[in-house]
């Protein structure tokens, strides 16, 4: 029988609370927290076998995850304290201010979370299915990726510059437009009557500022370029309405709707299948339990908002066209059944 891979874990919160979780029953894990409680909550719930870093040495990959704002320290230090035999990966959602750390290093962000955070939030589950980019590709990138592949993610690499203005553009900026958003309804002196459409758009309004504070701070020029093309747009909006030119809006509202939903069509190397769903009780479940009885791994899945008099879609994503094409075999026989 083989031995389990030894796998060390620095900051057990959340993220690194959900890869002990995830990785656990495959692995032998090892995990450490500066936080006395947090030690002792990992230990009491089973979630980690507690050490000091200086126990990892012996580890295949260390998972830094802490905060980022002592994400530089821990990653500079923490050789001296391993040695050179553990790859050392990190869970920052910045990459590039990291890109220059010495040593066996492979910069790393599972797309993953909650609004939460802490150990208490941890998941086993928090992974599967979520893309997690590494932003290399040489023989530690790929030990770290069959690691990563053991939660459940799908890996995709990248590299750090392209990451950073990635995740500006379609998660920082987006942050900080929701943040702008609160203040500026609430200045407005209007009565507070959020909607649905309000909530959704603010929601994640709701995160950690400490966080967000560093991790503008850490990609400063992309989020500037992105907040910058964003207040372009609603200057766009403001001279069209200062000049009544209610076509060019609606054309311009149009263009914007297809482009947001050619997003439910974007993926980044599975392959997609549409399925209409016809509006009634048990429709979802008979759809996917059909594809599940066969046996067959959906990667990914969403709903499509439906459109107007028409039926809903799902959105369906597999690992190889070979699924792809026995699920278009399976829902054909159902749909003709």
């Amino acid at each position: 029988m083989n031995e389990k891979r030894s796998i060390g874990i620095i900051g057990i919160g959340m993220i690194g609370g959900s890869l002990a979780l995830a990785l656990k029953d495959s692995c032998k894990v090892v995990g450490y927290d500066k936080d006395d409680d947090v030690r002792a909550y990992a230990e009491k719930n089973g979630i980690c076998t507690v050490v000091e870093p200086s126990a990892m040495r012996e580890c295949e990959v260390i998972f830094v995850c802490v905060p980022i704002y002592a994400m530089k320290k821990v990653l500079d230090g923490l050789p001296s304290v391993v040695g050179d035999r553990p790859i050392i990966t990190d869970v920052a959602s910045v990459k590039a201010p990291f890109a220059s750390t010495r040593g066996k290093y492979v910069g790393g962000h599972p797309m993953a979370g909650t609004e939460r955070g802490g150990i208490a939030a941890a998941k086993a589950h928090l992974f599967e299915n979520a893309y997690y980019v590494l932003t290399s590709n040489d023989g530690d990138a790929q030990t770290v990726k069959s690691v990563a592949e053991l939660t459940g993610a799908i890996v995709i690499h990248m590299d750090a510059q392209t990451h950073d203005r990635a995740v500006a553009a379609f998660s920082h900026v987006p942050h900080a437009i929701a943040y702008a958003q609160v203040t500026s309804a609430l200045k407005s002196g209007a009565q507070p009557i959020a909607g649905s459409g309000f909530l959704d758009a603010t929601r994640i309004a709701q995160s950690d500022e400490k966080f967000w504070t560093e991790v503008f701070k850490l990609n400063k020029q992309n989020v500037r370029e992105g907040i910058k093309a964003f207040s372009g747009e609603l200057e766009k909006l403001d001279r069209m309405l200062a000049n009544d030119d209610y076509a060019a809006i609606e054309e311009y509202l149009a263009c914007s709707r297809q482009k947001r939903d050619a997003l439910n069509r974007t993926d980044l190397g599975g392959e997609v299948l549409y399925v209409d769903l016809v509006d009634r009780v048990g429709e979802f479940e008979r759809v996917t339990g059909a594809i599940a009885r066969a046996g067959i791994n959906v990667t990914n899945i969403a709903l499509v908002p439906a459109r107007q008099n028409a039926s809903g879609a799902l959105r369906l994503e597999f690992a190889c066209p070979s699924d792809k094409s026995k699920a278009q075999s399976v829902l054909d026989e159902l749909n003709n059944g």
